[in-house]
């Protein structure tokens, strides 16, 4: 009588094998792994093994490699079963001289007639199919997308001081500060840093031709990119700039200056666009249709503000540029709310409590910090201190430093995660970076 071992862990298949018309034609054991085979083997000495590709304890290739290698078992009959039907197991499996790979589930009828045809005339092995696709009608694909509603927010721009090329700059970009909030329709652009460039080539299709564009202030960064806003030289367009008052010239004098023909070949007047001058101040919220932005003094030099957008049911505190805490080099968790500190901040730590989201800069590293009080910037932990007393679930960190690479960057996400966690602040942090897309 032919002896035949079952090596599966599927008990309820070994059972309807052996429970099966015909099984008392042959001598079956069975063993539930792969050490029990080799056991099986010494003991049972079989003519047949069939066994399963993902054996416990030792992976089915491996047992029959070994199979193999012994001159014992070398020409011992195998079956090969498997769920993973992939060219890369079939190959394998030849590899090692088997002689049929068995694709499960199977009929035990099947099974029967297999093992028929190895003790009459040998089996040959079938050629590999893949699985067949199932009809359409069958079976439904899971796609789990979010629905992409009209509103968002897209960063064009996050970095500070100046712009920043090369290949230690790709994840994050190079682009200085420019955001796109978008409802529908409605458009706000704050900040026209060099990220407005390409922000603006995917305007000149737009059909709402008035733009706001809102400056936090007229550093060199926020608006070196102005001058190439594409909608500037489409004569159906209508600009509307809004800037905080400056402590010396309107916005519109800067402008006019920074396009003097000795910087640049087109002149402000000479624009084809039509432009309009708003003034900003702080506590005055502006709608543009379903979006409204809301305005606060920052800690920088010079009239900047910060921004609180509320768009389609949501706030997003926004701030490039703001050095909360000015001066404080200490532990963030020596700093109470009964703080004198803190209380001299409490109107922006108002302003800000309650956003959803807060994007927030951090440009300074506590110890960068120590050099760079009264540059207008936050350290990391000085930052996370404003997300403590704001309450702030989910911070994301702008502005960065053009020295910072892409690898400070990350070890600086690092240390937001750490400081965060050190001071037992429930906040989510991430870093923003050019092209970062945020459905709202």
């Amino acid at each position: 009588m032919h002896k035949i071992l079952l090596a599966d862990p599927d008990q309820e298949l070994i059972g309807q094998i052996l429970g099966a018309p015909g099984h008392e034609a042959y001598l079956f054991e069975k063993a539930l792994n792969g050490e029990e085979v080799f056991d099986k083997l010494e003991q049972f000495q079989p003519d047949l093994l069939y066994i399963d590709l993902l054996l416990p304890k030792m992976h089915g290739i491996e047992v029959i490699k070994k199979i193999r290698a012994h001159p014992k078992s070398k020409d011992l009959g195998i079956i090969l079963a498997s769920k993973s039907s992939m060219i890369q197991n079939f190959h394998a499996a030849m590899e090692e001289g088997i002689d049929f790979f068995l694709k499960k589930p199977f009929e035990i009828a099947y099974f029967y007639s297999l093992i028929h045809r190895f003790f009459e005339s040998g089996l040959t092995p079938a050629p590999f199919h893949p699985e067949t696709e199932p009809p359409s009608n069958e079976i439904q694909t899971y796609d789990p997308h979010k629905e992409k509603g009209e509103a968002y927010l897209k960063f064009w721009g996050t970095r500070g001081s100046n712009p920043v090329a090369g290949p230690e700059y790709i994840r994050f970009g190079g682009n200085t500060v420019c955001l796109e909030a978008r409802h529908g329709d409605d458009l706000v652009i704050i900040d026209a840093g060099t990220g407005i460039r390409p922000l603006g080539d995917t305007l000149l299709s737009q059909k709402e031709k008035t733009l706001h564009i809102f400056l936090s202030h007229t550093h060199w960064d926020h608006v070196t990119g102005f001058p190439f806003f594409a909608p500037l030289y489409d004569p159906d367009a209508h600009l509307v700039i809004w800037s905080p008052v400056g402590f010396e010239k309107s916005t519109k004098e800067l402008f006019t200056e920074m396009l003097a023909y000795s910087y640049f070949p087109v002149r402000l007047e000479d624009m084809k666009a039509k432009l309009s001058f708003k003034d900003l101040r702080d506590g005055h919220p502006v709608s543009i249709g379903n979006i409204t932005v809301d305005t606060h003094y920052a800690f920088h030099p010079g009239a900047t503000l910060c921004f609180k957008i509320h768009i389609n049911g949501k706030t997003v505190g926004y701030a490039t540029d703001n050095e909360m805490f000015l001066g404080y080099h200490g532990n963030p968790n020596s700093v109470s709310q009964e703080s004198s500190m803190v209380k001299d901040h409490q109107s922006i730590i108002e302003f800000f409590s309650g956003c959803d989201t807060l994007i927030h800069e951090a440009q300074y590293t506590p110890l960068e910090y120590q050099r760079r009080v009264g540059w207008g910037h936050s350290s990391i932990s000085n930052a996370t201190l404003l997300c403590k007393f704001a309450k702030i679930k989910d911070w994301i960190v702008t502005h960065h430093d053009p020295k910072h690479t892409d690898e400070d960057l990350l070890e600086h996400l690092q240390l937001h995660k750490e400081i965060l966690h050190d001071c037992n602040i429930s906040c989510q942090v991430d870093l923003a970076f050019d092209q970062l897309k945020l459905f709202i």
